[in-house]
């Protein structure tokens, strides 16, 4: 088990910001990345549908050793990480809005969240507002970034297209005078320096992808599934795989990779 693979998939890329965050604190264990970018964005799709690739990729992940999995899109996590966690005995990570610290160290009694419209729309986030902000204390904006995942995607986050959109989802915080923004989607850190400009300096943006991280490594260690030495490898496969996406892939990633079609 110490020698499986940690499975890491989102409905595209975005979620290498999650795999980025697990190589930081784990150097040496062996991590494979799937991209479902052939039926992105999960935003867009039922939860039926989501749960179904869901199950999917899991098989997929499972049937190559993996000894933990991680739902690195948000999406996904809202709709289908309960089924999933039913079904199999692997530690199951999710990835949710980070409206905990954010609701706890606001300052102004205002918090932003930025995300896809099926996860704002979910009852698990539902949940969440209700378990953190049970008396309605802390004001909490959530706004439905529409198309801003696909701007990643296509590698175009500096395009006059991506700064304007970053310009209208955040102007709800300025107006408000929100001092956190919480980025409710795994793609959006990439977007970070665009974000952070049209935010200022003085309003915090939460990445959940360090904590993601931790609680993989302590699910593992518990487990006593850690892996005691040697340097971790990577593969990435990527449903409907195509040269933008593959170059999209070396950006986010950082250097170049060998990349596999996936057909499931």
């Amino acid at each position: 088990m110490n020698e499986g693979i940690i499975g890491i998939f989102d409905s595209g890329l975005g979620g290498l910001s999650v795999m980025k965050a697990i190589r930081k604190v784990l150097p040496q264990e062996n991590l494979v990345y799937i991209g479902d970018c052939r039926h992105a964005p999960y935003g867009e799709q039922t939860p039926e549908f989501i749960t179904d690739r869901v199950l999917k990729i899991s098989d997929f992940l499972i049937s190559h050793k993996a000894k933990a999995i991680v739902i690195a899109c948000n999406t996904a996590t809202a709709a289908a990480i309960d089924t999933l966690r039913s079904r199999i005995s692997l530690p199951v990570i999710g990835v949710e809005p980070a409206l905990k610290p954010a609701i706890k160290e606001t300052a102004s009694d205002t918090v932003g969240v930025m995300a896809t419209s099926r996860t704002i729309e979910s009852a698990r986030y539902e949940k969440l507002i209700r378990t953190f902000n049970p008396d309605n204390k802390i004001k909490v904006i959530s706004v439905k970034c529409i198309g801003l995942m696909e701007c990643v995607e296509k590698g175009d986050w500096d395009s006059e297209t991506t700064r304007s959109l970053v310009e209208k989802y955040t102007l709800p915080f300025k107006e408000a005078g929100a001092d956190f923004v919480v980025l409710g989607c795994t793609h959006y850190p990439f977007l970070k320096k665009q974000i952070g400009q049209q935010l200022g300096p003085h309003v915090r943006l939460y990445d959940p992808s360090p904590a993601v991280a931790r609680e993989v490594r302590n699910r593992l260690t518990k487990n006593n599934a850690l892996r005691s030495s040697g340097e971790g490898k990577e593969s990435f496969f990527i449903s409907g795989l195509t040269e933008n996406n593959k170059a999209v892939l070396n950006l986010l990633w950082g250097e170049a990779c060998q990349v596999t079609d996936l057909n499931i």
